[in-house]
């Protein structure tokens, strides 16, 4: 089983963190032909950008003149079609061994340098490009900035505030929040010094949640004017608990809506697959998965691939939800504690974060910070793991993205007799209960709308420069234009919910 999980884990980060170019094809089909210039804005806060995790962005000798992509944007298609055929060459032979060996030959021909040391540093040399000051400072960067997902925020931004008052924090997602924690702190007293400001506005995206977390943890509030929480992590995800702990789950009807998402499909293709998928074979692949394919290798060892692949990063185990931890460290390191000493430190810390997380924010609220959360939900997320049935964005989940809100599974509503805390936060389609999020009156929650959902000159980064932008903290009640609940279609554009 623990195999298995590899290769799941390696689809599941893959396939889910596809998001720069799937939103940019998403926002592009209907760009408009002349780009929009905003009118600019004179505010007192410098802008801080925290972006979400990037594969893409990942380089060999970054900041020389070798720099090269450590891997491009995965293909999904690529990997869908090679784990498809590695499944066959399985079942054809029914040698389970073959089909695991040439899945996790595949994952690791993509992520193979990417790995981490035990100590969870880079294996080789490898990172990101870095942003130590300004925007003003690197022009070439802001004349080549696109439309897409956090590019198109920036963008943005530097039109809206000017260059030198937008903060760009791009980072190597895949080691210590901590670190990073210390480095966004010195960007943010960077960008205080260089324009006499006490405090900044910050957005975090996606993975930027759980790094905002932590440096709030370590650092507080007080240079922190308003942080917006976009698509983000603050409260960590449920695939990253659910696979560190063995919890493999394969959902056929998630996985059909997965891949018509994802996949980008022609007319004829989607067609085709649409009847596969009504002759009920992706049903059949659920129960091949579950019943056969999962049980078969329940007792493979792997210590050549998952643990050191991936329990070597620290940001996994920054996201596993705090009740999972101890027994994810457990299975994943039993016997090998003195191995993994520095990880399995990192991994409690972060649990002991977690735990008073949700208890720190309110209570730095209370003392003057603006919490703002925007998440989308109604779409699939990856279906390979045990609460892979939750309400998504085709990336990470909705109930944790939105703060702790009760939702309904995928394609459901929440029971008949379902009664609200507190009925002004319950959405029209009986879907979400926002009473029970962390900051009900600052939260909303977008339908069909793709993760970080940030390109250039829409409705929806619209409505994110207000959130920013209103003199005073903005709720749910504020502007009628920006109900709690709004629903989203292929351009970006929003309508209140009903």
């Amino acid at each position: 089983m623990k195999r298995l999980i590899a290769v799941l884990l390696s689809l599941t980060l893959l396939c889910g963190t596809c998001v720069s170019s799937a939103s940019a094809l998403w926002f592009c089909k209907d760009q408009p032909a002349k780009e929009p210039v905003f009118e600019k804005i004179d505010t007192e806060y410098p802008f801080v950008l925290v972006r979400g995790m990037d594969f893409g962005g990942l380089l060999f000798a970054p900041g020389t003149e070798d720099a090269a992509p450590v891997m491009g944007d995965p293909d999904v298609k690529l990997i869908v079609r090679s784990v498809a055929n590695a499944l066959f060459k399985g079942l054809l032979a029914n040698n389970w061994d073959r089909f695991t060996d040439e899945a996790l030959a595949i994952a690791d021909s993509i992520l193979g340098n990417m790995a981490l040391t035990r100590d969870g540093l880079p294996q080789f040399d490898t990172g990101v490009e870095q942003y130590p000051e300004s925007l003003a400072n690197y022009p070439e960067y802001v004349e080549a900035l696109g439309n897409g997902v956090e590019e198109g925020l920036l963008k943005r931004a530097v039109q809206t505030y000017g260059a030198d008052k937008v903060y760009y924090y791009n980072y190597d997602w895949r080691i210590d929040p901590f670190v990073h924690a210390e480095r966004l702190h010195n960007l943010i007293e960077t960008a205080k010094k260089d324009h006499g400001a006490k405090k900044v506005n910050l957005v975090c995206c996606s993975m930027g949640g759980i790094l905002t977390d932590s440096y709030l943890y370590k650092y507080g509030a007080k240079s922190v004017h308003r942080v917006l929480f976009v698509s983000s992590t603050f409260c960590g995800t449920y695939v990253t608990s659910d696979l560190l702990n063995g919890r493999v789950k394969v959902y056929g009807d998630q996985l059909y809506q997965f891949l018509t998402l994802k996949l980008n499909l022609n007319p004829v293709t989607a067609f085709l697959l649409k009847a596969v998928y009504k002759m009920g074979l992706f049903r059949g692949v659920e129960k091949l998965a579950n019943n056969v394919l999962i049980p078969k290798l329940k007792d493979r060892v792997f210590d050549t691939y998952m643990r050191d692949m991936f329990g070597t990063m620290p940001v996994l185990w920054a996201l596993t939800q705090p009740e999972d931890l101890d027994a994810a460290l457990n299975y994943m390191f039993h016997g090998k504690e003195d191995e993994y000493k520095t990880i399995i430190g990192l991994a409690k810390e972060y649990k002991k974060m977690n735990l008073q997380r949700n208890d720190m924010l309110r209570r730095m609220q209370k003392d003057g910070l603006e919490i703002l959360v925007a998440a989308s939900y109604g779409l699939p997320v990856v279906p390979f793991y045990e609460r892979g049935n939750v309400q998504g964005d085709t990336v990470l989940e909705s109930p944790l993205m939105l703060g702790g809100a009760t939702m309904s599974v995928l394609g459901e509503t929440l029971p008949a007799d379902y009664q609200p805390q507190d009925a002004r936060f319950f959405s029209p389609d009986r879907e979400i209960d926002l009473s029970t999020a962390v900051f009900p009156e600052t939260t909303w929650a977008l339908k069909d709308v793709p993760h970080v959902f940030t390109s250039f000159a829409t409705e929806c980064q619209e409505m994110l420069m207000w959130m920013l932008n209103e003199k005073t903290c903005p709720t749910v009640f504020t502007d009628a234009r920006y109900p709690q609940f709004l629903q989203s279609n292929g351009n970006l554009e929003l309508t209140p919910l009903k």
